[in-house]
């Protein structure tokens, strides 16, 4: 592991630390007086585990669409076409997410087509 990828690895740790504290104190708000039992407090962490993901997977997908070029060969027939970003909603195992997406659309084959999924082939 480089610095670089330890350094976002401690920062990671120190933010889900802090998240986990602020999700404590909300699930003690939340539950009431008295003593959870246990698959309380598991049921509310894992709430709070698929919120995170779901966050995670709506960033890293933006991300992707943004790093993407301008333009994308069309897999038909070659040609330079315009890429878009498009955001939808997909249902990941952890719930609905609204994610950033590229698109293309080749006028000359009259098609769209993924230029994300393209370059995964490559």
């Amino acid at each position: 592991m480089d610095a670089k990828q330890a350094a976002l690895e401690a920062e990671l740790a120190e933010h889900l630390q802090r998240a986990a504290e602020v999700a404590s104190r909300l699930q003690k708000l939340e539950q009431g007086r008295g003593t959870p039992h246990y698959d309380q407090i598991e049921s509310a962490a894992h709430e709070v585990g698929q919120r995170l993901s779901r966050m995670v997977q709506r960033t890293r997908a933006g991300d992707v669409a943004i790093e993407h070029p301008g333009e994308a060969k069309c897999p038909d027939c070659r040609r330079s076409c315009p890429v878009e970003t498009e955001t939808r909603q997909v249902t990941s195992t952890d719930g609905p997410v609204d994610v950033t997406e590229t698109r293309a659309y080749c006028t000359c084959c009259r098609r769209s087509f993924f230029p994300s999924a393209e370059s995964l082939g490559s």
